[in-house]
This record gives structure tokens, sequence and C-alpha cells, in this order.
């Protein structure tokens, strides 16, 4: 080796004569590395290559690929990954409703409580129940390869891709001049059930490119035989029919097993044009299309010569069947609080819109297990919907007035510009009732009185409405009491707080002003001034829980949404003149913790959302946490227990027998609404009756309809429960006071009571009294 390299009078270094071999020559400085090395002069006349350009051309060409590859995969990523929702064959068979259960009080097991049916007529029959000759009908007309390929035909892709290419060019197609279809079995499948509709332009193109993605990793999903049975199982055929198991029986009158083959090919020429080539009022086309079908399945091997001219000699031989029907009858208002909520978290959780929620509610099979009671569900309904006269007066209360028009499924009916239609109208008082369980659970709710005629309607219970003097024990009192400001028998003044500028008149007046339009001027005991709804008392104690206080205790430990900024205030956060109100709904969930220990568990209407198989694809997130101290929770629960006993305003509404009751009445400015939140331990209960456009009621036997009939349904819906009573506090301390002063008894006292107390805030001995 050393021999050639001398004589091609190279130079080589000594190291390397001397070891035999190439020796690494010492690591340049940094300084010598960062200088450029010199390089031999390009030959004149010749041009420099230039590698490093070119280089970085094609780097840049390799990266704009890959920045490509990387948009085109995130847009699929992004634009298929609900496909799930969609795609999930094993869920097709269950699709035929959407079950809605509840738990047996009893039993604890789940049954079906209410069903969505599904929007077309259809009979999901598996593939061995539906002949060869019909499944050879379907592949040879609309995908001979179906049984080759990979969920894409790629020769059929190339072509329909260059036909749209020479139209765009030439403004006409190849060959006969008509638009050539590239979709296979699974990518019709695929556009049947997702619902991704075709569009013009880029964006019809990238639903093509969707639906070659989808096809692929549907056909890495599932065998060729779990596709086709999907396939003839939700293909459109006439009117609202899909599969062929409902289409057989309503042409032919039976099965598609029993179907002979000409039929089979008379079932699969109808799929490409239902209008066109149904055989009741186009029997030409369709019978052309049929032989025709029968053509190419003789052609392609699936039949003989001899069946083919038999078959096509073969009259259609129509024979009219029934398919059942299922409809879904109109809905309860529990259905309907169920069907409003789990929209929203799918929307939330999947980015749906509302019509591919309502497409998946009743067309895709769910299983939602709900919260709902039956039993008491049933006796509220019978109570407002059928005996409401006997609660809630209506007769002689008309008003004429303008409200929103419905359409007949429940939908704001709009005029052309959108805007929501008004109609004259003679209203009269509506009502709500909304229970919910302590542990934050939709008990039984019914949004009107009178018959429901249409589902997903307005439903009251959910619309918030001033809540009157029902805001006192969960925001000032419960607040104060905490906060160790009152106790059971602090005296407190009953007379205006400060005067305010009338709106109207620009005078001043007193305010608060009381229900009775008088005031002691005396001292009245705190449990007395809850009993009797005394509002100056109210205001007292709420400014001294602090109104701030009760605002961000109301939003953020008791979950009302309906509150306001200009809400923080007094008059809203002590006596329930709130801008836009308070629901039942949410206004029974703050009630929850002074019948459970002081907790707060999340509202819901449901548990899970799931397929027909068991996959849950939707809950709520649960969240309780202990906004009152146990101790607090109890005495204002017996606190409550005032009003429905001597003087309180819903003295004599107690439910009969042993269950224990407490509650608070509520009345908002000018008697627009009335209210009442009954509470036994089984359940929290608010009832609101008022019109729905906020018109005063003016009527005296309206001020108790909503505790009327409160009490009607708790007795027949807790008959038969084990009696049951509040969660006692055992820190609490009882002891009697002198009902005049407020203090602890004393000998002298001319009469006492007993009250509850939290520990360290007991009041001194009554000093008016004592010996």
């Amino acid at each position: 080796m050393r021999d050639r390299e001398k004589e091609r009078n190279i130079r080589l270094p000594e190291s390397y004569v001397q070891q035999g071999g190439p020796v690494r020559p010492p690591r340049p400085s940094r300084a010598r590395r960062a200088a450029p090395r010199p390089g031999p002069e390009p030959p004149r006349g010749k041009r420099q290559r230039r590698r490093p350009v070119l280089r970085r051309v094609l780097l840049g060409v390799l990266c704009l690929f890959l920045a490509a590859c990387l948009s085109v995969g995130g847009y699929l990523y992004a634009s298929t990954r609900n496909d799930f929702l969609w795609l999930d064959l094993e869920q097709l068979p269950h699709r035929e409703a959407t079950i809605l259960y509840a738990q047996d009080r009893e039993t604890g097991e789940w049954v079906e409580y209410a069903r969505l049916e599904a929007t077309q007529q259809k009979i999901w029959v598996p593939l061995s129940e539906i002949p060869e000759d019909m499944q050879h009908a379907f592949v040879a007309i609309e995908d001979k390869h179906f049984y080759e390929h990979h969920g894409v035909s790629l020769t059929r892709t190339a072509y329909a891709v260059l036909n749209e290419m020479k139209k765009a060019l030439t403004g006409t197609y190849f060959g006969n001049g008509i638009k050539q279809g590239a979709s296979t079995i699974d990518q019709q499948l695929i556009k049947n059930l997702t619902r991704d509709d075709e569009a013009g332009g880029l964006e019809g193109y990238m639903r093509k490119v969707r639906e070659i993605w989808r096809a692929y990793r549907l056909d890495a999903k599932y065998d060729k035989e779990t596709i086709l049975e999907a396939y003839l199982n939700v293909i459109s055929f006439t009117d609202n029919t899909a599969g062929v198991e409902a289409e057989s029986i309503k042409l032919f009158g039976k099965s598609a097993r029993d179907l002979s083959l000409a039929q089979c090919a008379s079932i699969a020429s109808i799929t490409k044009n239902p209008y066109r080539y149904d055989p009741r009022t186009h029997e030409e086309e369709h019978l052309s299309r049929r032989n025709y079908i029968l053509y190419e399945m003789w052609q392609q091997g699936y039949i003989t010569e001899e069946q083919y001219n038999a078959a096509s000699a073969e009259p259609i031989g129509l024979s009219p069947g029934n398919v059942p029907v299922a409809e879904t009858p109109v809905t309860t208002y529990f259905t309907d609080k169920v069907l409003t909520d789990v929209s929203a978290a799918l929307s939330e959780q999947y980015g749906l819109d509302s019509a591919e929620t309502t497409n998946l509610l009743y067309n895709g099979g769910l299983r939602i297990y709900t919260t709902v009671d039956p039993d008491l569900q049933a006796v509220m309904e019978n109570a407002l919907e059928r005996g409401y006269s006997s609660f809630f007066p209506t007769s002689g209360l008309g008003v004429a007035t303008q409200a929103t028009k419905y359409n007949e499924d429940g939908t704001i009916a709009r005029d052309e510009n959108g805007d929501p239609i008004r109609e004259d109208v003679v209203e009269t008082p509506q009502a709500a009732m909304v229970s919910v369980g302590y542990d934050g659970s939709l008990k039984a709710i019914v949004g009107g009185i009178g018959e429901k005629e249409v589902s997903r309607g307005l439903n009251r219970g959910t619309v918030p409405r001033q809540v009157g003097s029902t805001m006192k024990p969960i925001g000032a009192y419960a607040l104060a009491l905490e906060k160790n400001k009152i106790n059971w028998s602090t005296p407190l003044l009953d007379a205006p707080v400060r005067q305010l500028e009338d709106e109207k008149t620009g005078e001043l007046k007193d305010w608060p002003a009381n229900f009775s339009k008088t005031y002691a001027e005396d001292d009245i005991l705190v449990v007395d001034a809850l009993a009797q709804s005394i509002n100056t008392i109210a205001v007292r104690v709420g400014e001294q829980a602090g109104v701030g206080n009760i605002y961000r205790f109301m939003k953020n430990s008791l979950g009302v949404t309906s509150l306001t900024p200009e809400d923080n205030d007094s008059g809203p956060m002590i006596l329930g003149s709130q801008t836009h109100g308070i629901s039942p709904y949410e206004l029974a969930g703050a009630y929850m913790m002074l019948g459970n220990g002081g907790s707060f568990t999340t509202l819901r209407c449901y548990t899970s959302v799931q397929t027909g198989y068991g996959r849950e694809i939707a809950a709520p997130e649960l969240k309780t946490k202990q906004v009152l101290g146990t101790d607090t929770a109890y005495v204002m629960n017996r606190l409550l227990a005032q009003v429905m006993q001597g003087s309180g305003t819903a003295a004599g509404y107690r439910v009969r027998g042993e269950m224990d009751s407490v509650g608070k009445t509520g009345t908002s400015s000018d008697n627009r609404d009335y209210w009442f939140v009954g509470m036994t331990p089984y359940y929290v209960t608010a009832t609101w009756y008022g019109y729905d456009s906020g018109f005063a009621l003016n009527t005296a036997s309206g001020t108790h309809a909503p505790t009327t009939a409160w009490k009607y349904v708790m007795e027949r819906a807790q008959q038969g429960l084990p009696v049951l009573e509040f969660p006692v506090d055992e820190s609490v301390v009882t002891a009697e006071y002198c009902t005049e002063s407020g203090g602890l008894a004393a000998p002298g006292c001319p009469r006492t009571a007993t009250g509850y107390y939290t520990q360290g805030n007991l009041p001194a001995v009554c000093r008016d009294h004592a010996a």
C-alpha cells in the first residue's frame, strides 16, 4: 500500500509511515475550526457545482412534505376523533331505540323508564338470516371488488379523480359524460352512519378524504362479513325504511330470508335512487334496474345463465306487508331534562352540534341511566297535569298577553329573519314542581300544569324566577348563624332599616317593607322572625353575614348559575329580588345542605350514558363539598321546622304521620311569584306558581297553592316508606329560652321554649326575668 501511494507522489504523514496506517490528526482548536478551510480553485471555464444548495432545496421540499403530512394527519384526527360514536358496528343492533332506565325503589334493579324510538323503520337481522342471493346482488351492483379491496377501490378512486379533473378543464366527464362514483360498500356505509353530507368545492374534496381514511380504518377493524351485515341493515330504501328486512316486509310481505332470487335483486335495485326505482310507482324503471343487476350477477359468476333467464322473466309480484312503526309518545318533563343535559354533555365533550346530538339521542341506541324516582314522578304528574285545579287557581285569572309560539316538535317558531314569533294568547297562571335527593340527584320534575302536549317544550322547572323569602334561610340566616352573628333566639328590631328613593315618584320610603305592611317597632327573636318571614329582621341578619359573602356563597358553593353582578345587593341576596331569579331546580338544590348535614353535591339527572353493549361515553362530573358546618345545618333545619308550626307561614301543612316536615314559603314583589320549598328526610321539593309573563297574581287563594300541592304529593309519594329523621348533630345544644327576651330561661320567665344552639354561641341568661 505504501508503494502505491509513493508512486502517486502523495506525501504521507510520518506517523502514517511509522505505524503502518492512518492516524487521526489532532482536533483543531475552536478558533481554527471556526475558520473556513481553503479549497482548491475551481477550474477556469467550468461552472462550480452547488451541491449544498441542492441539499438545502431537497431538505426544504422534505420539510414541506412532512408539514403537509402532519397537517393532513392533524386534520383527519380532529375531524374523525368522534367516529367511535357513529362507526361502532357492535352498537348497530341496539340502535332501534335509546332507552332511559330508572332504579326500582324496592329492588334496586334498573328498569326501563322511557324509550326514544329511532326515526326510521328498521328491523335488524344477522347476516346469517340474509340470503346469499341478496348479499351477492348488492356486491355485484355496488362493489364487485368488495371482498378484495381494503375499504377503498384505488382504481375507481383514481378514475373518479381524473374524471373530476377532466370536468374542471373541459366541462364534461369521460365516456357517456356522467359523473362516476367511486364509493365502495365500506364508504357507502360510512356516509350513511356519519351523515357526513356532500359539499361542493374544497369541503367536498376534504369530505372525500375523510371518507377514504375512515374506510381504511373500518376495513382494518372489522371483517367483510361484519361490514356487509351492517350495510344491509342500515342502507336507506323507500319512504323512511332502512335495512333489507324492513323493506322486504314492506314490499313482499315476508322476511328477507324467504325472498326469491328476483326479489333479492329487486331489493338491491332500489338503493341507488329510492324514488326513481320504487316498484310501487315506477315499475318499468325498477324492472330494468333489477334485470341489470341479475345480468351482473350472472356475468360475475354468482348465478347461472338459466337462473338469470328465469329470474329476469319473473314479474315483480308485490305483496305489501306491514312494518310496525314505533313512535315515541310525548316525553315527560323528566325525560326532557335528561335529554337537555345529556345533549349539553355530548356537545361539550365531543364538540357535537345540535343536529348531531339529536341524531345520536334518537338514532344512536344509547342507554341512559337516570336518577328519576318513577313513583314520585307519577304522583307529581298526576297532581300538576291532571289534578292541578285542586291546587292552583286558574279560573277567572286569564290575562290577555303575547307569548312565544312553539312548533309541534317543541322548538321555538321563528319568522323569516330568525326572530321568535309572538302570538296573542289568554294567559292563565302556571306552576312547576321539582324534587331532588340529598345526594344532588333529580328525583322528579313537572314543568307546567295541564296536559303536556309537546316533547322538549318549555320546562318551568328549570326557568329562573324571583324567589322572594325562600332566599332567606340559604343565604342570610345560614351564613349569619355559621359566623356566630346570631343564634336561635337572638332578638332584633322589627323596624325599617333605612329609607330608599322610590324609582317612580322619587320620594323617600321605608325599606324594607314587611308582607303585612306593618312594623312591630320592637324586638323579635330570630326563630319567630324566620317563621313569620319578617323582612326587616332578615335584612339585619343578612347584612351582618355580609351581602358579598352571600353572593359568593350562592354562586360558588351552591352552584346557582342565574345570578348576575347586579344581584350583589341586599334586596336580591336577602329578600330574593334577583334580576333573573333562581329556577325551582337550583333552588331545591340550594336547600339540600339543610337536610343532609351541610354538604352540597352537584345536581344531576343521570348517572351514565352508555352504548347498548355497555361502553360508557358520558357521565356527569360529581363534586361533594361541605358548605356549612353540620351543627349550623341542623340548627337551620330545626328553625325551618318552626315555619310549619304555631304562627309560622306554613303552619298546618306538615305531612300527615310521623315523617318530619320542614320548609319555607316565599312571595316575590307585587305577588308575582308564590313559592314553597318543603323538605322531608327523603326529598327537597321546590314548588312555584305564577304567570309566565310575570303578571301579579293578586289572589289570596294562590298564596298557599304551592304548599298545598307539596303536601298532597309528599303524602302519596312517601306512602309505605320507612319513617326517617333528618341527620342529628350531637354537638348541637338544646336549651330552654325565654320567648320574650331570647335569653336562656330563668326561673321567673313567663313562657319558655326549647331552642337549638351551636356550642359556644348560647345566649346569656335572661336578665328581664331573673330573680
